[in-house]
């Protein structure tokens, strides 16, 4: 008897099943409880699709690569464990079995997976419990070390994703994930995504803006250092014990504007008011010698 991970078009029509019932079920606590199985349902399938891969395991991750890239996954696997350690000391958690990750050749073959269009640009993505990265070949300069592979490439950012989402089991924003994402390289590497458009905090979307369609938010680097900025006036005002009390509210299935305004002991609009003026001073990149 075939198992069911073995089936793909079984895993398929029993994903779309749970997608389905997570997405309609309106009580925010039953859908906590689906999102598990839906995830591990997906990390199913992905597996699945990944069998022809060869595989490199570590003390915490599986990693899938084709031939393109048998001469960097060591360092891959060497940035992994460097994110490990780092982001399991913050959280206080990590996941129970060892993490799945895939390395795409190109950018090509990494948007077919999510059915992008060309002009997707993403280093690394984490969706359904499996870490996808785009090869180092692909963005990496000649001459460019394992150092500054794990300094300025995904690994730390696209991890927290995945502990995070194991912890809260997706109750939270897409600011606030990536946000946290973006404070974890901030305070792991020193590393900060800056572009000609996102460096002056007076720009900065409104939190409106950013609990909204924040995926399609026109400027994306904007977009991104204004929820890097949310959550460093969070952990730099109240420190990280107030960051990981919002963790922990919505572990416990609260909404995520409670979440924050009980852990800081302010209304939402207050916390959207004292983030700006925060990042005013403290984000604004010509006040930087």
């Amino acid at each position: 008897m075939r198992s069911i991970v073995q089936n793909p078009r079984f895993i398929i029509s029993l994903l779309i099943l749970v997608v389905l019932l997570v997405m309609l079920v309106p009580v925010r606590a039953p859908r906590m409880w689906l999102y598990p199985l839906a995830r591990d349902i997906a990390q199913a399938k992905m597996n699945y699709e990944a069998r022809h891969m060869a595989s490199f395991e570590t003390a915490h991750f599986i990693i899938k690569y084709t031939p393109h890239d048998a001469d960097t996954v060591a360092m891959v696997a060497q940035a992994a464990e460097a994110a490990y350690s780092p982001v399991e000391a913050a959280f206080g958690a990590a996941p129970e079995q060892k993490t799945l990750l895939l390395v795409y050749p190109d950018r090509k073959e990494m948007n077919k997976v999510f059915g992008w269009s060309g002009d997707q640009s993403a280093m690394g993505v984490y969706w359904g419990g499996v870490i996808q990265l785009l090869s180092p070949h692909a963005w990496l300069k000649a001459g460019d070390s394992t150092e500054e592979f794990i300094r300025s490439g995904p690994m730390v950012h696209e991890f927290t994703h995945l502990v995070f989402d194991h912890m809260t089991n997706g109750n939270y924003t897409r600011w606030f994930t990536e946000g946290l994402a973006q404070y974890m390289e901030y305070k792991t590497n020193g590393y900060e995504w800056l572009s000609n458009s996102n460096k002056q905090p007076e720009k900065f979307y409104t939190q409106a803006e950013l609990d909204g369609d924040f995926d399609n938010l026109p400027d994306q680097s904007l977009a991104y250092r204004s929820s890097l900025a949310a959550i460093r006036y969070i952990a730099e005002t109240y420190g990280d014990e107030k960051l990981n009390q919002i963790v922990q509210e919505l572990k416990a299935g609260k909404k995520p504007e409670k979440a924050i305004a009980a852990a800081l002991d302010m209304d939402y609009s207050s916390f959207e008011r004292e983030w700006h003026n925060w990042s005013a001073v403290h984000m604004n990149t010509n006040n930087r010698k």
